[in-house]
């Protein structure tokens, strides 16, 4: 019998395949609506894949259906040991060590909250990775047993392999799936252009000969990990007089785009640069401060403010650059001190043609009136 797909996720995961088995979880959500086991597993790979938010998402969905679980309760403890909580992670870590009293990364975190638990270090270790030697064991990789097994038999016939076929492989490199898909045709590179379309159906004018420079620019960006960078010449060709097989494939192009951390995001992008043409930053991610006010709450469970980017006083940054609405689908937790400024993580939305942030992610200090560093 195979296994089913949450089977398969969680094998992905103790492979350190994270993202592969976010996509799996993501698919089937409906099918394990109500499932531990499923909001557990979605959680711990999102903490892995350092997306914080999703992960605490997750937890507690998980919490709502098992409160006693060591696994569930060091990924809950980590969350608020990495915003700086760390009171609440204490919590946990005690309800840990009561369930199993010789729990070595509940001791060990606890010890590290009592020698070095200011928000500096924490900070620290957050962006080194070492805060993950707190995290949920994913236990013995797989790959690695393999691996090990596999390299020894395998060198001899590797280092011969190359010497024979190295020529041959220069001249006859093959194609990658994604490179097969998303190459342009023939056809698309001698006609990239839409034919009789009215200008105001576009607000970027690609003359034939940018086209398939554009669209490679953004898999170069994509291939080096620069997400924004390649929505960013997606969306020229989204909103240009291009071909519409050509939109299609960059359409498809931006699906595979990831949302990134604090430390992870690369080419961030200033207010000042979006308000200018924010179609050009549709859907990249954005680092901005300011100071929060009228936050509202709807009873969706969604939660909202708006942004006065830029405001800190504290940092001698009195006046704002211009204000921007922030939407949380869920209200975030912990919830927005309004009295401290605040740094968030977030997608650029337009909506009846209003730019707004769809957030991901909220830093604050804890003490004092600044954000200095996240």
């Amino acid at each position: 019998m195979g296994r089913s797909n949450l089977d398969t996720a969680k094998h992905l995961i103790k492979r350190r395949k994270f993202d592969l088995a976010i996509n799996i979880l993501e698919s089937y959500e409906d099918v394990y609506e109500g499932d531990f086991e499923y909001y557990l597993a979605l959680g711990i790979a999102y903490l892995y894949a350092d997306v914080p938010g999703k992960a605490s998402q997750n937890f507690r969905s998980a919490r709502e259906i098992k409160i006693k679980n060591t696994q569930l309760l060091l990924g809950q403890a980590v969350i608020f040991l990495r915003h700086g909580e760390t009171d609440r992670a204490l919590e946990y870590y005690l309800e840990v060590l009561d369930i199993d009293p010789r729990n070595s990364i509940a001791r060990s975190a606890m010890e590290f909250i009592r020698l070095y638990g200011d928000y500096t270090t924490i900070c620290k270790w957050v962006d080194s990775g070492d805060i993950k030697k707190f995290y949920p064991p994913l236990g013995m990789n797989p790959d690695i047993i393999r691996n090990c097994i596999l390299t020894g038999l395998l060198a001899g016939i590797v280092c011969s392999a190359l010497v024979v076929y190295e020529p041959w492989k220069k001249l006859n490199k093959p194609l990658t799936e994604f490179d097969s898909k998303f190459s342009l045709s023939t056809e698309e590179i001698k006609n990239p252009l839409q034919i009789n379309i009215s200008e105001k159906d576009f607000t970027v004018k690609l003359e034939k000969n940018q086209v398939a420079s554009v669209f490679n620019s953004a898999k170069k960006y994509f291939g080096e990990g620069r997400d924004n960078a390649a929505q960013v010449e997606l969306n020229k060709i989204l909103n240009s007089n291009a071909a519409s097989s050509i939109k299609q494939k960059s359409l498809e192009m931006s699906k595979l785009l990831k949302e990134p951390s604090f430390s992870s995001l690369k080419d961030n992008y200033s207010y000042l640069e979006v308000k200018e043409n924010p179609l050009l930053y549709q859907n990249c991610y954005v680092i901005w401060d300011g100071t929060a006010v009228n936050e509202y709450q709807k009873s969706d469970g969604s939660w909202d403010c708006m942004l006065l980017v830029n405001y800190i006083p504290a940092e001698e940054k009195r006046s704002s650059i211009g204000t921007v609405k922030v939407v949380f689908e869920k209200a975030p937790t912990p919830p927005v001190n309004m009295e401290k400024p605040v740094r968030f993580l977030a997608k650029i939305k337009i909506e009846n043609g209003e730019l707004y942030l769809l957030g991901c992610g909220i830093y604050q200090q804890l003490k004092g009136k600044t954000l200095g560093e996240s």
